[in-house]
């Protein structure tokens, strides 16, 4: 009976070393996968951000792109210069009198008779111009005088003033002045038919 009872707690001894080392390793096991699972969700997580990131980095980058675009276009003069209506009233007068040694400025009123906009901020952009040549002296210039340039746009059909500025006449004599319009790089609007206004001036060096 004695040894009966030895076995029996023996064999209780291996049952119970068998139950907590089954236990442990279910724990065990249990713990691995919840760590694989979360290992996995966090990978998971981690590319889809990564993968929205680059989505958001693609899609400003294209908006940016296309917000270049329009604005290029917006500020892109289209006009077809070589095929437009040009046209343009000058009206003002010209001093008899102006100084080789200061700024002249003379008044004027434009209207815009042209079938497009004359613009400002383009690089065929129009502005007021004149030409001289002397007539007892040695002097004169159909391109490169001071060209003045207006406030704002003009479109077709407005009238606008501007005071035209003279300054680059140096030596005294008799000349005469034709104001005229251009329309930068491109041409003159006197080589269009558009009516000047000329007129004989002395230039002179003011006394006061």
């Amino acid at each position: 009976m004695k040894k009966y009872f030895i076995k029996s707690n023996k064999s209780l001894k291996i049952l119970f070393l068998i139950f907590a080392f089954s236990i442990f390793v279910i724990f065990f096991l249990t713990s691995c996968n919840n760590n694989s699972g979360q290992n996995t969700t966090q990978s998971l997580s981690g590319a889809n951000e990564s993968q929205n990131s680059s989505a958001s980095s693609q899609q400003n980058s294209e908006n940016s792109v296309q917000e270049e675009i329009v604005n290029s276009v917006k500020g892109e003069d289209l006009t077809d210069y070589d095929n437009v209506k040009v046209g343009a009233e000058i009206k003002g007068a010209i001093p008899g009198f102006l100084c080789t040694n200061k700024d002249n400025i003379i008044p004027l009123e434009i209207k815009n008779t042209s079938d497009f906009t004359w613009r400002t901020d383009s690089k065929n952009s129009v502005r007021v111009g004149y030409h001289y040549y002397g007539q007892d002296v040695d002097e004169s210039n159909y391109d490169s005088t001071t060209r003045t340039e207006f406030d704002k746009n003009v479109e077709p059909g407005e009238t606008v003033k501007v005071n035209l500025l003279i300054n680059d006449i140096k030596k005294p004599g008799n000349y005469v002045i034709q104001i005229d319009l251009v329309l930068e790089g491109k041409y003159w609007f006197s080589s269009k038919g558009v009516k000047m206004i000329e007129s004989p001036v002395y230039f002179g060096e003011s006394k006061n």
